[in-house]
């Protein structure tokens, strides 16, 4: 695991992080997506770490709150400051993400702050109550699995068997080979 705070992650160049970061497995990528620093590590690493079909939904909703979006969400686009428009940018790209399923629920991975993102769906509809619009809007049915508190297991496929005795109808018979 990267140590952010050390001397040599810091003298890196970008290029190198980069390389540090891509050599990775998939649950070191989703360890660093938990712990990096938004305000010490550069926008391109942090847009590249959200882009990974490795990251998972818990590690990608403790990337998105550990930026402190709160702060950017009820300002229109061109009220940005310049040095945060990236920034933004990243956040934008992370909310879309979420939103179109791209990023997959992992049971051994939830939040790592429960709270902080109820918060957030809370005053999300509580804008949505008083015609408010902030700047992310996420998708409840998507984000559902990571502040539900039943976590379902994958369900298994269960093999076709014919009651004993009898023969498969025609439709039984053209899609069973299918399912066996």
């Amino acid at each position: 695991m990267l140590d952010f705070a050390d001397d040599a992650w810091r003298g890196m160049s970008e290029a190198e992080q980069l390389w540090s970061l891509k050599s990775m497995g998939a649950e070191a990528l989703c360890d660093v997506a938990r712990t990096i620093k938004w305000d010490e590590t550069s926008m391109g690493l942090i847009g590249w770490l959200s882009a990974q079909r490795d990251l998972d939904l818990g590690s990608a909703m403790t990337l998105f709150l550990n930026c402190d979006a709160g702060r950017f969400n009820h300002l229109p686009k061109d009220e940005v400051a310049e040095a945060d428009r990236r920034r933004c940018g990243v956040l934008d790209a992370i909310c879309q993400r979420v939103n179109c399923g791209f990023y997959l629920p992992d049971p051994r991975r939830p939040l790592d702050d429960d709270r902080g993102f109820k918060a957030w769906m809370t005053a999300q509809n509580q804008n949505r109550r008083s015609c408010g619009k902030g700047r992310w809007i996420f998708n409840p049915v998507m984000v559902a699995p990571m502040v539900s508190e039943i976590r379902f297991e994958a369900r298994q496929r269960r093999k076709f068997v014919p009651a004993s005795g009898r023969r498969p109808g025609l439709l039984g018979g053209l899609i069973s080979p299918f399912f066996a």
